[in-house]
Parts: C-alpha cells; sequence; structure tokens
C-alpha cells in the first residue's frame, strides 16, 4: 500500500517556532517528528511514501531526500500556497491514481507506535471500504467530532463542536486508509469529512479504529513539550556514548541518553528520562532534570537548572539560568541569569495568546516560547506562556510581561 503523508501546513499557531521551520520539522530527542512516522512505515513494510509539501517545504526535501538513509522511497508533491487539507490530499491524487486505496497520514502527530497497525488491521478485518483511527485524546474545540455505531462504524465525520446533537468525543487521529475514488467528491465537495460522509449516505462502510493509547497533535506550542514527554517515557534504558567526558562527582538518574562528543562538566546532577545530543558541553554544578530534550551543539553553563523543556539545536544557556517547561529555538543565547517564570501567582491556569486569541492551554506550569537567533540579556525575566519572536535582542535586566513580537 503506498502512504502520502501530508506535511505543508504553516501552523501559525505555534508562532515563533514555525516562523523558521514547517512543524513537522520540529526536533525532539535529536529528530523530526517527521521521521518518526517515517520510521514506524519502515518497521511494518511500508516503504512507497509521498510526502506533500508547502510552507518551507524545501527543509522536508533537503533533510529525507529520496529517504534512502532510512531504508524507504520517498517522492513529493507541492500543495502551493493553499494549505487546506483538501488540497494536500489533490496534489497526491497523480501518485495514488493506480491505487485501489492509500494509508493517509497527518505529519504533525506524535503517538505511541501501533497507531499505523492499527487502522490497517481494522480495514483488513472489517473489509470497510475506508477506516478512520479516532483518538479520545483530542481537543475536540480542534478537531472535527466523529460519531460511530454500535458495530464500530463511522456514522457522521468532521462534527463542529458547536452541534450540541452529538453526544461524541471520538475525533480523528490523522491517519487514515483512503479509497482512491474519492478524489472527485473531495473536488466537489471541498472538504474530506464531507467526502466521507457522501460515501457514508450512499451506503459505504468507514470503520473506526479506536487508538486508546497516548496520542498529540503539535497544534499549541505547550504540545510540543508534552509530545517530548511521550517519547522520553517510553525511553527503557540509557544509553551513552563511549566518547562521553563526564567529570568527578556527576550523578545520574533514571533514564538517560547522552550522544557522543558530549562533555559533562563536575558536580552536574543529571535526572532523567532526558536526552542531551552530540557535541553538547554541560558545565559544572548544572541541574538538568526530568523530561529535558537538549540537542546538539548545546552549551549549558555553570549553576544552571533546566526542567521538562526543549531546546533545539546550537541553544547557550550561560551561567545561573532557569529554564523550566519551556521550548527554546535554535542558535538563542541566555546570558547568565535569565529566568523563565513557569507559574503564576496565585496558581492559576496559564494562558497564551494565539494568533491574537487569549487561550487556556489546561496547564499549571509553564514557561516560555522563544523562537530561533535570539540574544537575551543578563538577569532577563520571562513571564508563564509568554512568547519572543526569532531574531528578537532583548536588552539586560528587562521582564517581558507580554508577547515579544
Amino acid at each position: 500500500m503506498k502512504v502520502v503523508i501530508l506535511a505543508g501546513g504553516k501552523g501559525s499557531d505555534l508562532f515563533p517556532l514555525t516562523q523558521t521551520r514547517p512543524k513537522p520539522m520540529i526536533t525532539l530527542l535529536g529528530k523530526p517528528i517527521l521521521q518518526y512516522l517515517i520510521e514506524e512505515l519502515k518497521e511494518i513494510g511500508l516503504t512507497d511514501i509521498l510526502i506533500v509539501t508547502g510552507y518551507l517545504g524545501e527543509q522536508i526535501r533537503n533533510y529525507f531526500k529520496k529517504g534512502s538513509d532510512l531504508g524507504v522511497c520517498i517522492q513529493y508533491a507541492n500543495q502551493g500556497e493553499e494549505e487546506r487539507i483538501e488540497s494536500a490530499l489533490l496534489a497526491s491524487e497523480e501518485y495514488v491514481r493506480n491505487e485501489s486505496e492509500f494509508l493517509l497520514l497527518f505529519g504533525d502527530i506524535v503517538s505511541e507506535q501501533g497507531l499505523i497497525q492499527r487502522t490497517l488491521n481494522a480495514f483488513e478485518n472489517t473489509q470497510a471500504d475506508m477506516t478512520m483511527a479516532l483518538t479520545l485524546k483530542g481537543d475536540t474545540g480542534d478537531f472535527g467530532i466523529v460519531e460511530i455505531d454500535s458495530m464500530g462504524m463511522v456514522k457522521k465525520a468532521g462534527i463542529k463542536k458547536a452541534d450540541l446533537t452529538s453526544m461524541s468525543n471520538y475525533v480523528d487521529a490523522g491517519c487514515f486508509v483512503i479509497r482512491t475514488d474519492i478524489f472527485d467528491e473531495i473536488r466537489k465537495e471541498k472538504s474530506l469529512s464531507s467526502a466521507i460522509n457522501n460515501r457514508i449516505e450512499k451506503g459505504a462502510k468507514v470503520a473506526a479504529a479506536i487508538w486508546e493509547k497516548e496520542w498529540i497533535d503539535i497544534g499549541k506550542p505547550w504540545n510540543i513539550i508534552e509530545a517530548n514527554r511521550l517519547l522520553l517515557s517510553k525511553v527503557e534504558e540509557s544509553r551513552i556514548s563511549k566518547n562521553v567526558v563526564i567529570g568527578p562527582n556527576v550523578e545520574l538518574k533514571n533514564v538517560v541518553i547522552i550522544e557522543e562528543n558530549t562533555e559533562i562538566g563536575s558536580g552536574t546532577v543529571l535526572n532523567g528520562p532526558l536526552y542531551i545530543g552530540p557535541n553538547t558541553y554541560i558545565g559544572n554544578n548544572a541541574l538538568i532534570r526530568d523530561h529535558c530534550s537538549i540537542d546538539k551543539n548545546s552549551l549549558i553553563g555553570f549553576g544552571s537548572e533546566i526542567k521538562n523543556s526543549v531546546l533545539f539545536k546550537g541553544v547557550k544557556i550561560y551561567r545561573l539560568c532557569y529554564i523550566g517547561d519551556s521550548v527554546i529555538g535554535q542558535n538563542t543565547v541566555f546570558s547568565s541569569g535569565v529566568i523563565t517564570v513557569n507559574t503564576e501567582t496565585p496558581n492559576a491556569e496559564i494562558e497564551m495568546n494565539i494568533n491574537g486569541e487569549i487561550i487556556k492551554t489546561g496547564l499549571r506550569k509553564l514557561g516560555a516560547i522563544i523562537g530561533d537567533d535570539c540574544e537575551l540579556g543578563v538577569n532577563t525575566m520571562i513571564f508563564p506562556g509568554r512568547k519572543i519572536a526569532s531574531k528578537s535582542i532583548i536588552t539586560p535586566g528587562t521582564t517581558i510581561k507580554e508577547d515579544y513580537e
């Protein structure tokens, strides 16, 4: 079966991290999230892949090339300026023309392994015309609700939350088996959900593959931290490269991954699960706490504390900083004494400005979301849930109370 991965969306809700990269190229544990999907496809024997790109698509093409390094065969299509799912799907039509059905994946999903196989099994076991993976884990405000019947067949897809007649909490999980003869209906209906509903009304069987395990759509900045926690929670044993230099009195707790040419200064505590990429330096008496992902070529200075955060490659955190529950873009520099405040006072749910709308995050701990190539001066303080645009320069002693764009 051929595979189509949609990876062309702009991801404006992830500003400032998507100022400089497409969503599927957000890196966790040293790999773009799109690579996890491709590796899972390879494991189950699906190696014929089309990636539909759009916004900053050259980054995806330049990284994965033809897929030979991952043992797959990758081709590409461009969805153009139009960002709708239907436009991306129509860009794949030529690729799957001679197939009876194909596997469709959204390129910004992180889940426990098995979601793809569950969807394929449901398609084969039910002899359905099509299959949708469904999950209860999503926010039904952001996803179309899907109703199913007592036999596990889809009754209606793409229901809006405002439709009070629907009692379902299932949402689609970004994994489908789709009939290739549906493209004409997509052109007519202008919506994948409407095209599927049209088929159901005509008597087609659309099976639901229910996914009960962890599933995260990388739609909002805090989802990156959640996905990082999920991936680290599945690491079962430590892996430390042979040429890692570990100073005296370094304490290692729980599961840690430390890649090659990394140096850990004396007195430092590494409290896993955590990932430290290659060519990274961690200075004396630092504290790297649980669920951190620090990408390659980074530097953590004396006495700094990093907790439950994602640092992209080339980040430099100098002396006596605190980074908590944050995402830091590549090549960003924290001068000494920078603090990301990660709780409100009094302790309350943290809100974030997403495209001009104040959104409740559901979190009581959330630090800063900082873009690429920023410079933060000495003793900068950043309030919870604040964003700093890429290439920003923050003068010493500044308190960031509002988003810095």
